[in-house]
C-alpha cells in the first residue's frame, strides 16, 4: 500500500492538482491557482480538439484490427493447422521489442527510400510519401501499432480457446451447425468476457499513446497524427504550460477511468 501510495496515487493526485494551477515547471513559488481556467482554455482548443478526434479514431481503428487479427490467429493457432505455430510465432516477435524500435523499423521501411518504395519501384510505380501526406502517415501509424500489439490479444485469445470444453463444439458440430455457426453460438460467447477485457486494455492503451507516434511521425505532417498525449509533451516540455499539461493529462487519466467501466456493457450483464 505504501509503494501504491508513493509511486502512483501521490503522482496522480499531483497531477490533477495542478490541472488547476498555472505552472512553467521550475519554480514551485510560480504556482497559482487558475480555478478550471487550463479546462475552459482546452474547449477552445483547436489543436487540443484535433489531437482528442486523433486519438478517438486511432483507438476505434486499431482496437478493431487488433481484437478481430488477434481472435482470427488464436483460432488458426489453436486448431493446430499446418503453419499454426510459425503464425504464433510471428505474431509473437513484435511484442518484444519497444515501441521506439517500432516506430524506427517502420520509419526506415516506409521512408523515401525503404523497401516499400523500394518494391513499388520495381513494378513501375512512383514512390510513395507516407509521412509527408496526413491521411497515408495516419495510415502507417495504425499498421504499425497493430502490427506490434495485435500479438497481445491473440496471446489472451489463445489462453481462453485452451479452456473452451470441447463438447460443446462436437454437440454444435453433431446438431448441424456449419464452422461459422459453432464460433458464432458457441466459441464468441464463451469468449465474451475476455474480449471484455482485451477491448478495455487496448482502450485504455490507446489513450495514452505516445512514444510510437512521437517517434515515427511525430505528431506531423501538419499535426494529423497529433494525438493527447503528444500534444501534451509539447505543452509541458516545448512551451512550459505544466498547468495547462496537467490538465490534459487529467482527461487522459479519466478517459482510462471510464473506459475501465464498460466492461459490464462489452461482457454483457449475464457474464459482468
Amino acid at each position: 500500500m505504501l509503494l501504491f501510495i508513493v509511486i502512483l496515487l501521490v503522482p496522480v493526485v499531483a497531477v490533477i492538482v495542478l490541472g488547476f494551477s498555472g505552472w512553467t515547471g521550475f519554480d514551485l513559488q510560480q504556482i497559482r491557482w487558475e480555478g478550471a481556467r487550463n479546462y475552459w482554455e482546452l474547449t477552445k482548443d483547436s489543436f487540443f480538439l484535433a489531437a482528442f478526434r486523433h486519438t478517438v479514431v486511432l483507438i476505434a481503428a486499431t482496437a478493431l484490427l487488433m481484437n478481430a487479427l488477434g481472435l482470427a490467429a488464436a483460432m488458426v493457432v489453436n486448431s493446430r493447422v499446418r503453419g499454426s505455430e510459425f503464425l504464433r510465432i510471428a505474431m509473437f516477435l513484435p511484442l518484444g521489442l519497444s515501441p521506439i524500435i517500432t516506430a524506427v523499423i517502420w520509419q526506415r521501411m516506409l521512408g523515401p527510400f525503404g523497401i516499400v518504395n523500394e518494391a513499388l519501384g520495381w513494378f513501375g510505380i512512383s514512390p510513395v510519401d507516407f509521412f509527408g501526406q496526413p491521411r497515408m502517415a495516419f495510415i502507417a501509424l495504425i499498421a504499425a501499432y497493430v502490427w506490434q500489439y495485435a500479438g497481445y490479444n491473440m496471446l489472451l485469445y489463445y489462453a481462453a480457446l485452451q479452456s473452451l470444453p470441447t463438447e460443446r463444439v462436437e454437440a454444435a458440430a453433431v446438431d448441424g451447425a456449419s464452422k461459422w455457426g459453432q464460433f458464432r453460438h458457441v466459441v464468441l460467447p464463451y469468449l465474451r468476457p475476455v474480449v471484455a477485457v482485451v477491448v478495455i486494455l487496448n482502450l485504455i492503451g490507446g489513450w495514452k499513446i505516445f512514444d510510437i507516434v512521437y517517434v515515427l511521425t511525430g505528431g506531423g505532417p501538419n499535426r494529423a497524427t497529433d494525438v493527447l498525449a503528444t500534444y501534451l509533451y509539447e505543452q509541458s516540455f516545448t512551451f512550459s504550460n505544466v498547468g495547462y499539461a496537467s490538465a490534459i493529462a487529467t482527461i487522459i487519466i479519466g478517459l482510462a477511468v471510464v473506459s475501465s467501466l464498460t466492461r459490464r456493457a462489452v461482457a454483457g450483464s449475464d457474464t459482468a
